[in-house]
């Protein structure tokens, strides 16, 4: 029986007080923990939990409490009431657990040169064929050089793809021309002349807003929607960018 009624969702000395009360009948606390063999000390707050649950009640007789289990067949209606408060929140049960099953935007910050050294690194690591940018001003050769160069040395050797639309500047065009590492690369300029030290990365279900402002950061989402997105922008951009 205890067993059964732990099933039920009592715990191991709830359901034997409630045994201890139904054996009794209407009884004193003392009296229930001596036959339950539970220290007194305990029974009131288990009687608590019973009543709670509606196995139980008290009655005040000479300033004395007695507790009295209630009939064996409330656990049924309980169980029945249970069952139809389940049913009623099912839906929105089955309902959050779609929404969990959607991935939500992942953001991330990174600051500083060190935090655009792993962001770039990321690119690296994420086992692309190919990644595409937007909105260079090449301000990353300006604030880490030897970096920049080890990074696409790297790429180059990794054979990554980079498809980037530059800012139309003079420092632009000039270091297209000189850069050996633009190989496996295809490269276009804006269709207007801007400089800006603010980037738009995009590989994987991943994008980048990098700022090489004197106080570098960027911040990485990892949404598959807005990935998508900014890809579509990305090809509609390069349409218009000139070589």
């Amino acid at each position: 029986m205890i067993k059964n009624l732990i099933q039920f969702g009592l715990s191991e000395k709830e359901a034997k007080v409630y045994i201890a009360c139904l054996e009794l009948g209407e009884s004193l606390a003392s009296e229930i923990s001596l036959k339950s063999d539970l220290p007194r000390t305990l029974i009131y707050d288990i009687l608590e939990r019973l009543i709670d649950f509606g196995l139980a009640s008290y009655s005040v007789k000479n300033n004395k409490k007695y507790f009295t289990a209630s009939n064996p067949r409330e656990i049924l209606r309980i169980l029945k009431e249970k069952g139809e408060a389940i049913k009623e929140v099912l839906p929105g049960l089955e309902q959050l657990q779609k929404i969990k099953g959607i991935k939500r935007p992942r953001v991330e910050v990174y600051e500083g040169i060190e935090g655009m050294k792993t962001v770039m690194n990321n690119i690296l690591r994420s086992e692309v064929k190919e990644f595409y940018a937007y909105g260079s001003s090449r301000s990353s050769f300006e604030i880490i050089p030897a970096f920049i160069e080890d990074w696409h040395k790297r790429r180059i050797k990794l054979k990554i793809i980079m498809n980037i639309i530059y800012n139309n500047t003079p420092e632009s065009r000039n270091k297209i021309k000189n850069i050996k590492s633009l190989k496996y690369s295809n490269y276009k300029l804006m269709p207007i002349k801007l400089e800006s030290p603010t980037a738009t990365l995009i590989y994987s279900n991943k994008v980048v807003l990098q700022s090489w402002a004197k106080k570098p950061f960027a911040v990485l989402i990892e949404d598959e929607q807005m990935a998508e997105n900014q890809k579509k922008y990305f090809e509609e951009l390069w349409k218009l960018a000139k070589k």
